[in-house]
């Protein structure tokens, strides 16, 4: 007997399976999941619209990169970290400009005498995915999220037009940090003035020769140096940098 014959002519052999009627329910389903997936395409949430028309600023490189290239432009000679006292030596005689990147809120409260602020960073401002769960995480944390400040580079290159040759911009936060190793720390301690430090070589275009850093920061200024403080919130500062290692 042929058994190729048998099972491919009609009503001989093995039976096709019976087909399954699609209930309506389940067609009606199908169609809504893929007139949902098609509108979730094509209608892109109001604020990822708006956020194309927000500054942009490029994401600011890790300490691990920016670190060796501190510590190159250090070794040249050309970067200088100076204590406060010949920061204000140089700021009262006209030879250099400081520049306070902490946030500007932390710049009102109290910040060095003759500082200008140009805060590395601000509030987060711009709406995202990534902020959202950024701001989430600081909430639970107690503390309040921070993204780039997109004006910084902008703000530096305008600082930097009003020096004359051999003047300085010089940048301070909170506790300095360094870029040389240190007990504990191979790549140094990184801090926030050193970042902008960096952020004004690498994209703002200042020359190596006319950026320097504050050594110690405010808790430096304030507490070891003991010099002249301003803002709304003076006596509480010094107080609190007496206590603080700097």
């Amino acid at each position: 007997m042929n058994l190729t014959k048998a099972t491919s002519s009609k009503g001989v052999g093995a039976r096709a399976a019976p087909r399954v009627p699609r209930s309506r329910a389940g067609a009606r389903a199908g169609a809504g999941a893929r007139a949902w997936a098609g509108m979730v395409r094509v209608r892109p949430h109001p604020h990822q619209q708006s956020h194309s028309r927000l500054p942009r600023c490029q994401a600011i490189k890790t300490w691990e990169y920016m670190q060796p290239e501190l510590y190159k432009m250090l070794e040249s000679g050309d970067f200088v970290t100076s204590m406060p006292e010949d920061v204000l030596d140089q700021v009262e005689a006209g030879k250099a400009i400081l520049v306070d990147v902490r946030l500007q809120p932390d710049y009102e409260e109290v910040h060095a005498t003759k500082a200008r602020s140009i805060p590395l960073f601000q509030r987060i401002q711009t709406v995202s995915v990534e902020n959202a769960i950024k701001s989430v995480f600081y909430f639970i944390n107690g503390v309040k999220g921070t993204e780039e400040n997109p004006d910084f580079v902008s703000d530096v290159k305008k600082t930097f037009a009003e020096l004359k040759d051999g003047q300085r911009l010089y940048f301070m936060c909170d506790a300095g940090g360094t870029c040389e190793a240190v007990p504990g720390f191979l790549l140094g301690k990184k801090s926030r003035s050193l970042q902008a430090v960096f952020k004004a070589v690498d994209e703002a275009q200042v020359p190596v020769k006319s950026v320097g850093h504050v050594k110690g920061g405010l808790r430096q200024w304030a507490g070891g140096s003991q010099l002249g403080l301003e803002g709304e919130d003076v006596d509480a500062w010094k107080e609190k940098a007496n206590k603080l290692p700097f």
